[in-house]
């Protein structure tokens, strides 16, 4: 459910962040962080929609800091260092 993409390459998180809302990315985040696999967290932070973009860019295009910082925060939980350079570099043109 939460790897899921609609016809547009997004996932729930992809969603959430492009709300601009901290709270449901947070929402989101803590229901993928009790029922997904660290692998499967990754993939969910570093999968790209059909633009390339990260759930960083999605947050990045929102304008709200906050979520941004909020989204940082996740990411550095779980991902490395080469990691965060692939969720902030994304594929995007």
């Amino acid at each position: 459910m939460l790897l899921a993409t609609d016809n547009q390459g997004k996932t729930a998180c992809h969603a959430a962040a492009n709300r601009g809302k901290s709270e449901p990315l947070k929402i989101v985040w803590q229901f993928a962080k009790e029922i997904l696999t660290t692998e499967e967290l990754n993939k969910l932070l570093l999968g790209t929609d059909n633009q390339g973009m990260t759930v960083w860019h999605a947050v990045a295009t929102s304008g709200n800091s906050k979520t941004l910082q909020n989204i940082w925060h996740c990411a550095k939980e779980k991902l490395t260092t080469e990691e965060l350079n692939i969720l902030v570099a994304g594929t995007d043109n």
